[in-house]
């Protein structure tokens, strides 16, 4: 029998027993990671950067149904992410979550299995649709003009342009496809775009529909109406289209004219044509010539231009405004354009031209505008004047500037130009319509550098500053882009210079000027040259700016670990890895070494220490010797590493060590459980049989 006392001890050692084999197996006897690692890539297959991925245990016993995150990373510039998870003697399923701006949310699960307690590392490809703003103008490919209430259909979503040819499309998937545009009488076309993520802009032209006829043509001209002195010679630009499918020859004639009114009909070399050849689908300029008699009344004087052929027959009305001349010191103040529309608070300009038909002379120059409206009168190089002198028998131009209020009511108002002569004592008024289209909303935006080119070595980020200027009557929030940069470069805008936070738009009050950096990095192979690139910025309005980069040269380089970025070490054992240093510059590098961050208590080492020159498109090595403590904790260590050199270093990368336990002390824990049975069967066997 035990005694009391026999008992007591016989409780202790067995205690003490069980003590060590909690221990043993809590050290990591059988523990084991697993890595669990991936890509988030977009329908593109482009790796997607900074996105948020977190991963979840679907049985966690701290937080229910498995809603709080394990883990939480950010992809690299590659796309990638990983985590470390512990295994189980059973499968276990995680839910690995993707969300980013301008981006879907999506969650993929992963199960981790175990297979005679063996554990694989889990690898995945998640593929996220970017989502897409799209934001445009339509235009006239011929004139220019926008287009409005024309039908814009980007996959299963339709809208409208507005009376300033503009469309905005929100929420389509950020991929490549078309954008149907249609309007009557235009052809109704499909152009393709690769869209991405966040916002995107696009300047549509279409073209009108022409008949399908083997013969027509078209003919037009921008100013139908000049003004004429007595005795004066004037030109009529006419533009004649040939819009059938066959080329053809048309036939030039002037009917309905006064015959007072000689006349010639002339192309660009001011040869006189009495036809014109064009191909099918080409447009051709020509020049119909008035000249007015001396005494010839004032009036309008309407005349037709035909064009024509035995199959088709087109013509146009135009005018000669004879405004005529009184005295000796007689002049004429005329202007192609006598109405122009201009939204509120934007500046307009009518060019007018003053012809001398006599003695020299000094023209005052005045003006009168509804109330609160600016205005001045400029030369060509656009100086303010308010007199001019014109010499007998020549013209002088001059520019009259005119602003409405930034609240002006919309409508139609008349301006008057007055000028009159100081010998003559005559007074001519030139009038002109200007018509105020006002919006709820006015929107214009201005981008400025005072230096758009500069001149850079390679591998050297490069900074321009910036100013958006807010030019119209509403505050507007602007994103920001670059657009035509070469391959494997990459930018940024900032607030400002140096290391201040990186932004993506920036919101200016109407009437302000914000000051922002644009900070471009060129790729490190960039050969020497000039590299052209444009500057968008978007918001209700858009502008683009044109810059360039001057690459003259580089002092660059870039490190590389062989293998992997990851490695297994044994706890009081050395590890090796082979980093590689290439000089990717144009110049030799000097004195090249490897600037190593440790964890407390570990051995790192470099062979060599230092390279002391590197040649332009050479490769070093150096070996990286890496020994963890023996009382290093199983655990994911850093080791934070960076290539310096005399003229230049790299960005730091990491190397995960892993460290583990090893084989011996496993199985010094299984010989420590068997000898303790072992005592424990001598015990009872001793105390047993009393």
């Amino acid at each position: 029998m035990l005694t009391g006392k026999m008992l007591k001890n016989l409780k202790n050692t067995t205690l003490i027993l069980i003590v060590l084999m909690g221990l043993l197996i809590f050290n990591g006897v059988s523990a084991e990671t697993v890595k669990i690692n991936g890509t988030v890539n977009d329908l593109y297959n482009n790796p997607v950067e900074k996105a948020e991925v977190k991963i979840y245990d679907l049985i966690s016993s701290t937080c229910g149904n498995g809603t709080c995150p394990l883990a939480v990373q950010f992809t690299d510039a590659n796309g990638y992410f990983w985590f470390s998870v512990n295994a189980t003697d059973y499968d276990k399923t995680y839910n690995i979550a993707v969300k980013k701006q301008n981006y879907e949310t999506k969650t993929v699960p992963i199960t981790i299995t175990n297979l005679n307690n063996n554990f694989a590392n889990q690898s995945l490809n998640i593929q996220i649709k970017g989502i897409a703003n799209v934001s445009g103008i339509l235009m006239d490919k011929d004139s220019g003009m926008a287009i409005k209430n024309a039908r814009i259909t980007i996959m299963d979503k339709g809208t409208t342009t507005n009376e300033g040819g503009e469309f905005l499309t929100e929420n389509v998937t950020a991929e490549t496809t078309s954008i149907k545009v249609e309007h009557d009488g235009y052809e109704t076309q499909s152009p393709v775009y690769d869209l991405t993520a966040g916002r995107n802009f696009i300047k549509l032209q279409i073209s009108k529909q022409y008949t399908s006829k083997e013969y027509a043509v078209s003919v037009f001209t921008n100013y139908p109406a000049l003004i004429f002195g007595t005795d004066d010679i004037k030109k009529f630009t006419v533009n004649v289209k040939n819009i059938g499918n066959m080329d053809a020859t048309y036939k030039l004639e002037i009917t309905n004219i006064n015959k007072n009114l000689q006349h010639r009909i002339l192309n660009d070399k001011d040869e006189r044509i009495p036809k014109i050849f064009v191909r099918s689908g080409e447009a051709i300029k020509i020049f119909v010539e008035v000249k007015t008699p001396e005494n010839i009344a004032k009036g309008e004087y309407k005349f037709n231009l035909s064009v024509g052929s035995d199959e088709v027959n087109n013509k146009i009305t135009l005018i000669a405004d004879v405004s005529g001349t009184t005295g000796s010191y007689g002049f004429e103040p005329s202007s192609a354009v006598r109405g122009r529309t201009v939204s509120a608070g934007q500046e307009v300009k009518f060019e007018i031209s003053i012809q001398n038909n006599a003695s020299s002379d000094i023209y005052k120059l005045n003006a009168s505008v509804p109330y609160g409206w600016k205005y001045y009168i400029a030369d060509t190089q656009g100086s303010e004047i308010t007199e001019v002198e014109v010499t007998k028998d020549h013209g002088l131009n001059i520019n009259f500037k005119i602003t409405p209020p930034s609240d002006e009511n919309a409508g139609i108002y008349e301006l008057n130009l007055t000028i009159e002569s100081s010998k003559g004592k005559e007074i001519k008024t030139v009038s002109f319509k200007v018509t105020v289209r006002q919006e709820k909303e006015i929107y214009e935006v201005e981008i400025s550098s005072p230096y758009s080119t500069k001149s850079a070595v390679v591998g050297e980020a490069i900074e321009y500053s910036l100013s958006i200027q807010n030019k119209g009557r509403a505050k507007d929030n602007y994103n920001l882009a670059v657009e035509e940069l070469p391959a494997g470069w990459t930018y940024k805008f900032k607030e400002s210079s140096g290391n201040s936070p990186q932004i993506s738009s920036a919101e200016v009050d109407t009437g302000a000027t914000k000051s922002i950096v644009l900070q471009i990095n060129p790729s490190t192979d960039a050969t020497i040259g000039e590299y052209k690139f444009k500057i968008n910025v978007y918001g209700k309005a858009n502008t683009t700016l044109n810059a360039s980069i001057l690459i003259s040269g580089s002092n660059e380089m870039k490190f590389s670990i062989d293998n992997s970025q990851s490695i297994q070490i044994e706890s009081g054992q050395e590890g090796e890895l082979t980093i590689k240093v290439q000089n990717t510059g144009l110049s030799e590098l000097r004195d090249v070494e490897l600037d190593v961050t440790k964890p407390t208590g570990w051995d790192v080492s470099v062979v060599p220490s230092k390279i002391a020159a590197l040649p332009s498109q050479t490769t070093g090595k150096f070996t990286l010797k890496i020994k963890p403590p023996v009382d290093a904790s199983i655990y994911d260590h850093k080791v934070i590493i960076k290539a310096k050199s005399a003229e230049v270093e790299t960005s730091e990368d990491q190397i995960r060590v892993t460290v583990t336990k090893s084989a011996g002390s496993g199985y010094l824990g299984y010989a420590i459980i068997g000898i303790a049975i072992i005592i424990l069967v001598i015990i009872f066997k001793k105390f047993g049989r009393k």
